[in-house]
């Protein structure tokens, strides 16, 4: 085997070495973080990043980085040609970085002192960013601040740090600051006339984060837009609506323009839900059943009470209203829809009817009335039997007397998400068997995309239903992640009844149906 062979041979076992240490290291940069969560005990929700994932990541790119320069490195040695082209390459880009490329106040400044300026600005910027979460995160928590001044506190020293660091910054590379006071005037000028309203959203955000009338996390409702705040940063303001829709919001409206909070001091809010019957029904009876449609839902207070207020007498029907209390206001559209639908239900049992417009003419002509009962004898005789009408019979009700509940995860009863979790692991259930992931081979498990799959074909739920169904599963210990690092999720990840781990007998649904009757 002559040399040539064997440098070929050497750089091949090198690269062979590098992938597997760059698949080493992409492995312990997914492992890591969920092995230090589970150490430290943190509680994080399904898809949610851990804090520390993203240093992880950056502090193990420096070694990937390193093993690649390495074999290029060995690579470049082992043959002239890529050994001179290397030299070549770095002289050249010795000469690009080290050239004088203008001259202030007697320093030259080369390419190398350009590029060097942003870097060690953007670092600043980094390290500010991350001194002042750990303020925030380590110091400010501590105290027992409310959340908005910590944010207030946080994001002044952010900015103080900034200012203070960039002076030094640009004194260290050979700018004096006092000679950007000219620079200072002309941006100021422009701040008070082209850029105003920059300006003004930028004040605002600071006195937002003083006086503290928004949070992040309150629901607020600011225009036609309603949502959550997820974040106040110094020219606008995000708000994550109800439709799961990021809006950016200019912080001077806070200011400005009427603002409502829903959860701002107390997140205990009034809901209103007007309810009309028509005249002549049993106004204890209507009170009684709107009482049990509020007292019957578990997102409704039990303190402060629910009321029925009898509002007023109308066209076709007496209005009244049903007053209850959530802790929750977010999912406030949602309650008042199931308050409507119980309601509805308890009206129709109770034999109440809910009014409709109504409007009689009256004709008073002796002619026209002889003339209209002769024709009608005439052309409908079945209508009319010695001039009294004949009623027409009322509609047959419904076989189910009422509707159909939805049959989303958040209405299903335990026994039917004991027979939801038998028909899954029947035969004709989701697929369950041995599944391979690199070099593991895991037993008896089944794939989230294809359990989302099916229960979208079975019970008809839309994905992110049934996504919210295999949560629960999880959250009642039910089925798990095979590595326990993940929540329920429509993607390619492995999932395992906790049955099938103890008992994997050929009858896993007397497991389940055993599981559900202790239940």
């Amino acid at each position: 085997m002559d040399s040539r062979t064997r440098q070929l041979l050497a750089v091949a076992a090198l690269t062979l070495v590098a992938l597997v240490t760059h698949w080493g290291l992409r492995r312990l940069g997914r492992r890591l973080p969920h092995w230090l969560a589970r150490r430290t005990g943190a509680r994080l929700a399904p898809g949610m990043s851990l804090p520390w994932e993203g240093a992880i990541d950056l502090t193990l790119l420096l070694p990937k980085l390193g093993v690649w320069l390495a074999v290029a490195a060995y690579a470049s040695e082992q043959f002239s040609a890529l050994r001179q082209a290397r030299t070549m390459f770095l002289r050249l880009v010795e000469m690009s970085l080290m050239s004088s490329l203008f001259t202030v106040n007697g320093r030259g400044y080369s390419a190398l002192d350009v590029l060097e300026l942003p870097v060690v600005l953007t670092l600043l910027w980094i390290v500010a960013g991350w001194l002042a979460r750990v303020l925030k995160s380590h110091v400010l928590q501590v105290t027992g601040m409310e959340r908005g001044v910590q944010e207030a506190v946080a994001l002044l020293t952010r900015y103080t740090l900034i200012f203070v660091g960039a002076i030094v910054v640009l004194q260290i590379w050979g700018i004096d600051a006092g000679s950007l006071t000219f620079v200072a005037s002309v941006l100021g000028v422009g701040i008070g006339f082209g850029l105003q309203h920059i300006a003004n959203n930028f004040v605002s955000g600071l006195l937002v984060s003083v006086e503290r009338p928004i949070q992040p996390g309150d629901f607020v409702k600011v225009g036609e837009w309603m949502g959550t705040v997820e974040h106040v940063g110094p020219r606008h303001t995000e708000i994550r609506t109800l439709d799961n829709v990021s809006i950016l919001v200019p912080n001077s409206r806070f200011l400005e323009s009427e603002i409502v909070n829903w959860t701002h001091g107390d997140p205990v809010s009034r809901l209103h839900v007007p309810v009309a019957v028509a005249y002549g029904s049993d106004i204890a009876r209507v009170r009684a059943a709107l009482f049990d449609a509020a007292r019957g839902h578990r997102e409704v207070l039990s303190d402060p009470r629910p009321r029925v207020e009898f509002r007023s007498f109308g066209d076709s029907g007496l209005h009244f209203e049903l007053e209850v209390w959530t802790r929750d206001p977010r999912t406030q559209f949602r309650l008042i829809s199931d308050l409507n639908y119980r309601v509805e239900a308890n009206l129709r049992c109770a034999g109440i009817q809910i009014p409709f417009p109504q409007r009689d003419l009256h004709l008073r002509s002796p002619q026209l009335d002889q003339l209209l009962s002769a024709w009608g004898q005439r052309h409908f005789p079945e209508v009319a039997v010695n001039g009294a009408a004949v009623p027409t019979p009322a509609a047959a009700p419904s076989p189910g007397g009422g509707f159909e509940d939805e049959l989303g995860p958040r209405s299903w009863t335990d026994e039917q998400l004991a027979a939801a979790v038998i028909r899954m692991r029947s035969a004709d259930g989701i697929p369950i068997g041995d599944r391979r992931h690199l070099l593991t081979v895991y037993r008896q498990c089944f794939v989230g995309r294809d359990a989302v799959d099916w229960l979208t074909r079975a019970y008809e739920l839309s994905r992110r239903e049934a996504v919210d169904l295999g949560q629960q599963l999880i959250d009642r210990g039910i089925i798990r992640h095979v590595l326990d690092e993940h929540g329920f999720k429509d993607g390619n990840f492995f999932y395992r009844f906790n049955a099938d781990e103890a008992e994997p007998a050929a009858h896993p649904e007397v497991a389940v149906a055993s599981r559900a009757a202790v239940a």
